[in-house]
């Protein structure tokens, strides 16, 4: 017996999220271009209403993390990020409106994937409605 050496280990969460937004066989983590990412988050999505420096910060630790990120994923996960915060949110407020166009332009040219997009415009619409 080899008393369960070769069962799977159980999925994380974060395995399951990875699956559900990426499919049965995602990309290998830290695929994105991480200065691209961090110009498109600073100038397509918050309008250069944050400081480049602060934006690339949260981008290296989302992109040295385990989600695949592609290069528009990580810009818009790294954008969601100061679109949550309370504080920023009257300094945001025009810039909200062209990220989703954006955002929505992405979803519809292939370059991110549908769940972070539901969650982008989800969390857009309940912080500025």
């Amino acid at each position: 017996m080899m008393f369960g050496l070769f069962k799977k280990k159980p999925k994380t969460l974060l395995d399951q999220f990875i699956v559900a937004a990426y499919g049965d066989r995602p990309p290998k983590a830290r695929r994105a271009d991480l200065g691209l990412a961090v110009d498109l988050a600073h100038s397509s999505l918050l309008m250069g209403a944050v400081e480049k420096s602060e934006i690339a910060g949260i981008a290296k630790g989302l992109f040295d993390g385990e989600i695949p990120y592609s290069t528009h994923d990580l810009a818009i996960a790294t954008a969601l990020n100061f679109f949550k915060r309370p504080e920023l949110r009257e300094d945001l407020q025009t810039a909200q409106l062209m990220a989703r166009l954006t955002a929505l332009e992405w979803l519809q040219e292939g370059k991110v994937v549908p769940l972070l997009m539901k969650s982008f415009e989800d969390t857009l619409y309940k912080a500025f409605k």
